[in-house]
């Protein structure tokens, strides 16, 4: 009698277990009855990389400026409320103008990109593009067991595996298996162990940029615990807060004004 009332084991498919079927770092989460059998993966949600940044809302936040154009080394910015500081560049700062240069400035502000605690520190990639379209696309987190890329030279699309983001954007493997480059997004296959690869986002940081030429970029991400599609618009800018417009803006001088006393871009 005590076996038929006793929680039936979950069946894993061929080559998988409850200890590999999750990726380093993960829970395997069983929920398996006598009709249904479900396995899932839960994400970490501390333990994460020094390098790793939250994809998520962000803003600037500029600094005290200094009163000599000689001293170029402000007191640090600091980043309020339930954000966390991940990038910063040194800003001249100005009286008067419309630009804003060197040449005409009377001292130097940090200014502090801040980024919402909240964001996404792990998320699914599953080939050497998914670092850019988790930034610009917006794509929540799916994490399925038995589904990730537990062996070498499994091809993209195949497979997930756990990447965060660093403060210029680009993203790295939170395991020892990563994605390695081919010819295109569609031949890229993993690798076990070896050089980190960075993924490239969805564009570079430009730095410094002038905080009058400065623009967000709209962005999505799903949260942290993990959803199987959608997410929630936010925006983002993942060490670079200033990118698009400002990449439009390229031919243009770098110019910013800023008065005494701290601002928020």
């Amino acid at each position: 009698m005590g076996g038929w009332f006793s929680k039936p084991k979950c069946k894993y498919s061929r080559g998988w277990s409850k200890s590999n079927a999750c990726p380093p770092g993960f829970t395997t989460v069983e929920n398996c009855g006598r009709w249904s059998s479900t396995i899932s993966c839960r994400a970490p949600t501390s333990g994460f990389s020094s390098s790793a940044v939250p994809v998520s809302k962000q803003s600037g936040r500029v600094g005290t400026c200094t009163n000599s154009v000689s001293n170029k080394d402000p007191s640090s910015t600091s980043c309020v409320g339930n954000t966390i500081k991940v990038d910063s560049d040194i800003v001249p700062c100005c009286s008067s103008g419309s630009t804003c240069t060197e040449a005409n400035a009377y001292g130097w502000a940090e200014r502090a990109v801040c980024a919402d605690k909240n964001g996404d520190y792990i998320f699914d990639v599953s080939s050497t593009d998914e670092c850019r379209t988790k930034q610009e696309e917006g794509r929540g987190n799916n994490f399925p067991a038995q589904s990730w890329c537990k062996d070498a030279d499994q091809g993209a699309y195949s497979c997930w595996l756990p990447y965060s983001m660093q403060a210029d954007g680009q993203c790295f493997s939170t395991v020892n298996m990563q994605w390695k480059f081919g010819s295109d997004k569609w031949s890229g296959k993993t690798q076990n162990g070896g050089t980190k690869i960075l993924l490239p986002g969805g564009s570079k940081l430009i730095s410094p940029a002038p905080a009058s030429n400065s623009a967000t970029t709209v962005y999505n991400s799903g949260s942290i615990g993990g959803v199987a599609a959608g997410g929630f618009a936010c925006v983002v800018g993942v060490g670079a807060l200033f990118r698009k417009k400002q990449q439009k803006r390229s031919a243009k001088p770098a110019g910013v004004e800023l008065k005494d006393g701290a601002n928020t871009v």
